[in-house]
């Protein structure tokens, strides 16, 4: 910006200037106006950064402020009153994009009329931001904007339950213990409720979760987590990963369920949150979700008081049934006409129940139901049904925790029968039908949607209502619904309906099938479409189970489900050859190849790609060749092999543009832009991404930040550094407005090797550092160990050893551990540098010999001619030629295959100073060409 006073620009000109630039954020920093004081104060108070983006964004703030501080009074403008002039003609001139003939036919004006009114406002507006700037204070009401904004507690609670729809009656006392202790100042509190099914810990648990002091003192939220008798600590522990933001990639690397919980585990370090361990049967599945950080708390919920003083020692607490008093004031909740005229008989059942919370709403909900007929004579009934001695029996019968085995289940049919039984006995044929069929679906923690609930029961919604009403099914959130596990272990048994099992399996093979990439659409049902799946498995429905897990691999990939990808693939894949399904057995082929690519099984993912292909070309399925030739070409640029990479890109490129697939086009192309930059093709990757960038706005695809940072990258690299400025500002913008931090730290990264490049090492050192940061925040282990390759390399350049040996070791601590085989070669390859940098050349060949082998066994052609050219170097400065030679013209040879232009030149120069030191000057000149 130029060097002038900014109030000099305070005037009706420059004011329109800067009002014509609205829509562009830049431009509007870059506008002498966004110099004002007013403005700063505006991008200090909003935590702006000090960027021309920033600065645009804080001056349209002030500007819009300005402009609405113009309207006259409340109420909705009136065009045709003239005091509301100056407001609409720079609110729908400039913010509206209005054009100046649209504005004067709406407010029924001349278009002189409209001239002069506009200079007045103009003039108006600059004399308000005038007053603003010179006397202006944040203490002015009108100037509240200036003042700092406070961090937002976040709003949503993840993954927690909403609160039931009848008051937590007689736990007063508990909860203001429980209470206590969660606002206490010891560090990570915990307590685990232990107690009969239905004695109401879930419920506690989640009003102790909405309580506001409890929301305040954990500001960053609950997570929730229910297990059940058989829980997939996978998937769970993905959704708890989901959930608090860490990347699908690195989620998708870690195959071992305590690697898993570590990820976790350290980004809940800094946290406070409320970690709820619901419905657990073992107490080692228990403590795989104990994982928060010192300002976390715990609480779980068992039936088993083993399982309590297991996980929480002295924080054990057992919830007892309520008493006589209590379980009146829940019954008169349901039916108050009952307690109200009928006390004897309410008093009556709520002892012959035991007090127990569950079978108290179930019958209410069935008293109420019948009351609210209107027919006295149903009310009667339906209590008189409740005075039969074999129902009381059932009920009141029911083992204290105290006197049953914790480890055995026998007690809970007992504890719930007489309520389920009196339900169910009031069920209609349709209803009835209905529970059977909804039994089939995993139960509760698990739920369903509405829709799956009318297509596997084959009922109405009227039938869904009664059942609700009965309190067998429960519906707590819109449109979902979920069945206790006693309830559909009661119906399984009594109440089968075979002709639903085909009804569940189709639907939620269609289901995934619909929306194959609409992930929160499936994470929900995750549950029931691995229940769906395994039923097709088990019933032999061959065709379902082809399609349905297929369409499933996505997610499972994203979300790091591998082992469970592979053994359902396994399933498909023997399926689909029996009935010789060649599509199916294609897709199966091309999911199974990405899993062992994953994995880094590079030559079982060729394998499976190309018999996929062959499938593909057979049967001319050019979708299929599309997505099996870019696999094959991934492979082949994974093990450095890039001209076999080039061959299979362009050649399922030319395939895509053919068939129109304009979403693989875009990953192709940049596929090729990522191939041709690390070739040294710069204008090449340029056109590349381009292209993409362009088909990117084209389909408005949510990513394109990264896309603007590769082509950024390419334009540094390539000198157009200014250029180059602008798509990484544009990129690091949308992906801080995003909260997009893996896209952040992989820009922060590139960044930094560019400036390592240019012989920025300060700079360089600044952004590897910043990245660092948000990678640890992140847990992203895989990018912090790459990102203290770089610092360990850096460090080694400017001679500072001791901390590139503390960079390096930790890194490659870290890539051996998460099994990262080409972050652990690159580390290797660093450490090897800096052992010969100090002269300790043992050391530095042992290191290179041990990445050379990696290398080697991944196929990786680009880190073979890497290590030589490193290893030979070491051989130079032993003076060990005949090593050296064969070392540098190994790297020549590997390097020249793939065109891997830096170290083409790098062992040349090699070959040539050993020429050079034998006093071969001609052969000198020859290879140094």
């Amino acid at each position: 910006m130029k060097n002038e006073d900014p109030e000099a620009n305070l005037n009706r000109k420059s004011i329109r200037r800067a009002l014509r630039r609205w829509q562009n954020s830049q431009q509007l920093g870059e506008h002498p106006l966004a110099r004002l004081s007013i403005v700063e104060a505006r991008r200090k108070a909003a935590g702006y950064r000090s960027t021309p983006i920033g600065y645009g964004v804080a001056l349209r703030d002030v500007l819009r402020h300005a402009i609405k501080k113009l309207m006259p009074g409340e109420g909705p403008p009136d065009p045709f009153e003239k005091r509301w002039r100056h407001y609409l003609l720079l609110s729908e001139g400039y913010i509206g994009g209005r054009s100046p003939d649209y504005i004067s036919v709406q407010m029924g004006i001349a278009r002189s009329t409209y001239d002069h009114a506009h200079a007045s406002a103009l003039d108006a507006l600059a004399d308000l931001l005038r007053g603003w700037d010179q006397h202006g204070s944040p203490e002015d009401p009108d100037l509240a904007f200036l003042r700092p904004e406070k961090p937002r507690l976040p709003r949503e609670l993840l993954l927690l339950p909403p609160k039931p729809d009848h008051p937590l009656l007689g736990r007063d006392t508990l909860l203001r213990s429980l209470k206590s202790l969660l606002l206490g100042a010891d560090d990570r509190p915990m307590a685990a409720l232990s107690g009969l099914p239905g004695v109401g810990k879930t419920a506690l648990v989640i009003e102790l979760a909405h309580d506001q002091e409890v929301r305040e003192r954990y500001e960053d939220g609950v997570l929730w987590v229910g297990l059940g008798r058989e829980p997939d600590l996978f998937v769970l522990l993905s959704q708890w990963a989901i959930a608090l933001g860490l990347p699908f990639e690195e989620i998708n690397k870690l195959e071992r369920l305590k690697d898993r919980a570590k990820v976790i585990h350290a980004a809940l370090a800094m946290k406070q949150m409320l970690l709820v361990i619901d419905d657990v049967w073992e107490a080692h599945e228990g403590l795989t979700f104990k994982i928060g950080g010192a300002h976390c708390a715990h609480l779980v919920t068992t039936r088993l008081p083993k399982i309590a003083r297991e996980m929480a020692g002295e924080g054990a607490i057992e919830l007892l049934e309520l008493d006589e008093n209590v379980g009146l004031r829940l019954l008169n909740h349901f039916v108050p006409e009952v307690t109200s005229t009928e006390p004897d008989e309410a008093r009556l059942l709520v002892n012959e129940v035991g007090g127990l919370p569950l079978a108290l709403v179930l019958m209410g909900r069935y008293l109420r139901r019948e009351a609210r007929s209107g027919q006295k004579r149903r009310l009667k009934t339906a209590l008189e049904s409740l005075r039969d001695a074999e129902e009381r029996v059932r009920v009141s019968q029911i083992q204290s925790p105290l006197e049953q085995q914790p480890s055995l289940l026998t007690s809970e049919p007992l504890s719930l029968k007489a309520a389920m039984d009196i339900s169910v006995q009031a069920l209609d044929k349709a209803s009835k039908s209905a529970l059977g069929a909804l039994s089939i679906l995993p139960p509760k923690p698990n739920s369903f949607s509405e829709a799956a609930a009318l297509v596997i029961a084959s009922v109405s919604t009227d039938v869904l209502d009664h059942l609700v009403d009965f309190g067998l099914l429960e519906s707590r959130v819109e449109n979902r619904f979920t069945l206790n596990r006693s309830i559909s272990e009661y119906a399984g048994i009594t109440l089968k309906d075979e002709g639903a099992i085909q009804r569940f399996v189709d639907y939620f093979v269609e289901h995934v099938v619909a929306h194959q990439k609409d992930f929160p659409a499936i994470e929900i049902e995750t549950q029931n479409i691995f229940s769906a799946l395994n039923t097709a498995f088990e019933r032999k429905l061959q065709v379902q189970l082809i399609a349905g897990v297929n369409a499933f691999y996505p997610y499972m990939e994203a979300v790091g489900l591998l082992d469970q990808a592979q053994e359902h693939l396994t399933r498909v894949e023997k399926a689909a050859r029996q009935i010789y399904d060649t599509h199916g057995l294609t897709s199966t082929l091309e999911n199974l190849g990405r899993t062992a690519q994953r994995r880094g099984d590079y030559q079982g993912a060729k394998n499976y790609y190309q018999e996929g292909l062959e499938l593909a070309r057979k049967h001319d399925n050019v979708k299929s060749m599309c997505a099996l030739l870019q696999g094959l070409g991934v492979v082949a640029f994974s093990r450095g092999d890039y001209q076999e990479a080039e061959n299979h890109y362009l050649q399922s490129l030319d395939l895509a543009r053919t068939s129109s697939q304009r979403e693989k086009i875009s990953a192709l192309l940049s596929n090729l832009g990522t191939l041709a930059f690390s070739r040294g093709e710069i204008d090449q990757a340029e056109v590349y991404f381009m292209e993409g960038i362009a088909l990117a706005r084209e389909v408005e695809d949510p990513h394109i930040s990264s896309l603007l940072m590769n082509l950024g990258v390419v334009l540094a690299r390539g000198g157009v550094l200014e250029e180059a400025d602008i798509y990484f500002q544009e990129s690091l913008e949308l992906a801080r407005a995003e909260g997009n931090r893996m896209v952040i730290s992989f820009l922060l990264t590139n960044l930094g090797t560019l400036a390592s490049d240019r012989g920025d090492e300060k700079q360089a050192e600044g952004y590897f550092h910043e990245a660092l940061s948000l990678a640890r925040e992140m847990d992203d282990r895989a990018r912090v160990s790459h990102i203290l390759a770089n610092l360990g390399g850096l460090a080694t350049t400017r001679g500072d050893h001791d901390v590139a040996e503390g960079y390096l070791q930790e890194g490659l601590d870290l890539a051996r551990a998460i099994g990262h085989r080409e972050y652990t070669t690159l580390l290797l390859t660093n450490l090897g540098v800096l052992a010969r940098e100090r002269d300790d050349l043992d050391r530095g060949e042992s290191l290179f010999t041990e990445a050379l082998e990696l290398a080697t066994e991944m196929g990786h052609r680009r880190f073979i001619s890497i290590v030589l050219s490193n290893r030979g170097e070491l051989y130079l400065k032993r003076e060990d030629w005949g090593k050296a030679k064969a070392d540098f013209e190994k790297s020549l040879e590997v390097a020249k295959e793939i065109d891997l232009k830096e170290y083409i030149g790098r062992a040349s120069s090699g070959l040539a100073r050993i020429a050079k030191a034998h006093g071969d000057a001609g052969e000198a000149i020859q290879v140094g060409e």
